[in-house]
C-alpha cells in the first residue's frame, strides 16, 4: 500500500562571507559584556553553520538577530552550480510556503479596513464555490477541510481541457467547482494543511483590492516594510531569473546520486508559494510587523494565537513538521505549544531542492532565517538549533535518511553491499533514522521506474525489518505481484491479512488473485 504525503540533500559546503550586513539596524554601541557575549553567540552560531556545510549538509542563507540586530549572517555553497556562482548574504531565494504569512498578512489587512470579516464564508465573495461553509478563517488556518490530495484529479483534468494554456488564478474556483468532490473533512473538524486554500485568499485579496495580487504585495508590505529584495515569481510574473538568484537544486529520485536543477515556475498561481526574498529582507519584515507597519497590534495577537476548530478544541499541527515539536496553527502562523524559551511562531517551505525555515521568538525578540537551495534534509531543526544556541541551549539533535543512503548503495553497489551499509548505519541512532515509510516510498520510486529487482529487494528488506507491519507485507505482495511471481505475492497478502484483516487492498488482492 503506497502512503500518501502530507508535505514532501546534501552538497558540499562553500562558506562565502560572514559578520553583520546591511540587514543590522542602527542601534546604541553594545557595551563591553554585551560585545562579549555577542561574540560567543556569533562564534557558537558560525562553528554550528560552517560544521554543517563542511559536512555538505548545508548549501543556502542564514541570518539571526536580537532585537532587530544581526548576531550572525553568513552565506554557503552555491546558487548557481553550472555556473559555480556562489550564495552570498544578498542571494535571493524562493521560499515556497513561506509565501503563505504574505498571503496571511494581506487578507488580515483587508479584514482591518472592513472588506471581509474572517468568519465569512468564502462563497460570498464567489458564489460558484461549492463548499458553502468554508470561512476565510479556516483557510487561514488549515482548518477548511480541502485537500490538495483529494482534488488532485479534477485540477489534472482541468488543466488537461485548458492546455496549453496555464493554470491561472481565475480558474481556481470553476476547477474546484467543477469537480463535484465529496470532502472527507467538515469544515473545522481537523487541521488539514492545504496549498489550494491560500491560493484561494490571494485570489480574494485580487478580488476585494481591485489590484493584482504582485502589485498588492508591492505597494501595502514589501514597500512599507523595505523590502527591496523580494518580490513574486511565477510563469507570468518576474519568470526571468535575477542576476542573484537562488537555482534549485534536488535528487530527483531518494536512489539518485545526482542531482538535477528544478524549474518550479511552470504554473501561473500563487499565493501558497512563489516569493522570493534575501535573509536580510526576511528581518525587515520582523521588523515591520512588530513596529506597526504592516497590521495593529490587535491583529497580531489574534494571528499569533491558536485557532479554534468547530469542538472548541486547538487547530493542532499533528503532522509535528520536521520534527521540530508540537505546535498549533494561527492565522498563517504555526505556535510551538512549548513556551520554555518564549512564545515561538514560525512558518517553513519545502519543495524539491527548497527548504526555508522564519522563526520568531516574540517574547525576546528574536528572529533566524534559514534557506537552503538543495532541499535542506532537517533544514528546519537546524533553523531550530541557531535560536536554542542563541538563549545558550544546545542544538538538536537531526538525522540524516538512512533509506535514502541504502537506496543509493543498492543502485550503485547491489544488494549485499546495500545490506551490509544498511545494518551499520542503523547502529547509529543519534545519526541516521530508518522509517519503514521512507523504505516503503523508496521501493516504490524503484518500482515506478522500472528497476524492478532493487523494488523487490527494497521491500523484502522492509518487510523483514518491520515482520508486524500489514503494510510492509502489503507493498512486498504488490512488488511480487508486478513481477510476475504470483505465488509469492499471494503468500505475502495472506501475511498482511494475519496481521490486519481490515487491509483492504490485501483482501481484494487475494480474491483478483484467485479468480
Amino acid at each position: 500500500m503506497k502512503a500518501g504525503f502530507l508535505v514532501s540533500a546534501v552538497l558540499w559546503g562553500c562558506a562565502v562571507t560572514c559578520g553583520p550586513s546591511s540587514a543590522a539596524t542602527a542601534g546604541p554601541v553594545p557595551s563591553k559584556p554585551a560585545q562579549l557575549a555577542l561574540a560567543a553567540d556569533r562564534a557558537r552560531l558560525d562553528a554550528y553553520f560552517v560544521a554543517l556545510a563542511d559536512a555538505g549538509e548545508f548549501n543556502g542563507a542564514v541570518l539571526v538577530a536580537e532585537r532587530g540586530q544581526v548576531v550572525y549572517q553568513r552565506a554557503f555553497g552555491h546558487a548557481d552550480f553550472e555556473a559555480r556562482r556562489a550564495n552570498t548574504n544578498d542571494t535571493e531565494f524562493e521560499m515556497a510556503s513561506i509565501a503563505k504569512v504574505f498571503t496571511a498578512v494581506a487578507v488580515l489587512q483587508l479584514k482591518e479596513q472592513g472588506r471581509l470579516g474572517l468568519d465569512d464564508p468564502l462563497a460570498k465573495y464567489f458564489p460558484a464555490f461549492p463548499y458553502e461553509a468554508i470561512t476565510i478563517r479556516q483557510l487561514l488556518s488549515h482548518s477548511s477541510g480541502l485537500s490538495d490530495q483529494d482534488l488532485a484529479p479534477a485540477f489534472d483534468a482541468y488543466r488537461a481541457r485548458i492546455a496549453p494554456q496555464r493554470l491561472g488564478m481565475n480558474d481556481l474556483v470553476p476547477a474546484v467547482a467543477g469537480a463535484k468532490v465529496d470532502l472527507k473533512l467538515r469544515p473545522g473538524e481537523k487541521w488539514w494543511y492545504c496549498n489550494l486554500g491560500y491560493k484561494l485568499l490571494a485570489l480574494l485579496v485580487q478580488d476585494l483590492s481591485g489590484e493584482s495580487f504582485d502589485r498588492y504585495l508591492k505597494a501595502h508590505i514589501l514597500r512599507p516594510a523595505g523590502m527591496r529584495r523580494t518580490y513574486l515569481k511565477t510563469a507570468a510574473i518576474n519568470r526571468a531569473d535575477t542576476p542573484n538568484f537562488a537555482r534549485n537544486y534536488d535528487y530527483p529520485f531518494r536512489y539518485s546520486s545526482q542531482r538535477v536543477r528544478l524549474d518550479y515556475y511552470e504554473e501561473a498561481t500563487f499565493g501558497d508559494a512563489g516569493v522570493v526574498s534575501t535573509t536580510g529582507d526576511m528581518l525587515r519584515l520582523d521588523r515591520a510587523l512588530r513596529d506597526g507597519r504592516l497590521l495593529k497590534p490587535e491583529t497580531l495577537r489574534e494571528a499569533y494565537t491558536p485557532a479554534r476548530l468547530a469542538d472548541g478544541g486547538p487547530d493542532f499541527v499533528w503532522l509535528n513538521i520536521g520534527g521540530m515539536g508540537e505546535a498549533d496553527d494561527g492565522l498563517g502562523w504555526f505556535v510551538f505549544r512549548d513556551a520554555h524559551d518564549g512564545r515561538i511562531v514560525w512558518h517553513t517551505g519545502g519543495m524539491p531542492g527548497c527548504a526555508t525555515l522564519f522563526l520568531r521568538n516574540l517574547d525576546k525578540d528574536q528572529v533566524v532565517v534559514v534557506f537552503d537551495n538543495t532541499g535542506g534534509e532537517g533544514l528546519y531543526k537546524k533553523g531550530l538549533s541557531a535560536m536554542r544556541l542563541l538563549n545558550g541551549r544546545p542544538p538538536v539533535a537531526f538525522t540524516r535518511s538512512l533509506a535514502r543512503i541504502y537506496g543509493r548503495t543498492l543502485m550503485a553497489d547491489g544488494a549485499d553491499a546495500a545490506f551490509v551499509k544498511l545494518q551499520d548505519l542503523r547502529d547509529q541512532p543519534e545519526r541516521y533514522a530508518l522509517g519503514e515509510h521512507d523504505l516503503n516510498n523508496l521501493g516504490y520510486q524503484f518500482l515506478e521506474q522500472g528497476h524492478t529487482a532493487q523494488a523487490l529487494e527494497t521491500f523484502r528488506i522492509n518487510a523483514a525489518l518491520h515482520a508486524q507491519s500489514d503494510n510492509a507485507y502489503n507493498s512486498y505482495g504488490e512488488a511480487l505481484e508486478k513481477a510476475g511471481r504470483i505465488d509469492e505475492a499471494v503468500a505475502m497478502y495472506r501475511k498482511s491479512l494475519r496481521l490486519n484483516p481490515g487491509n483492504t487492498d490485501s483482501a481484494e488482492a487475494l480474491k483478483r488473485l484467485s479468480r
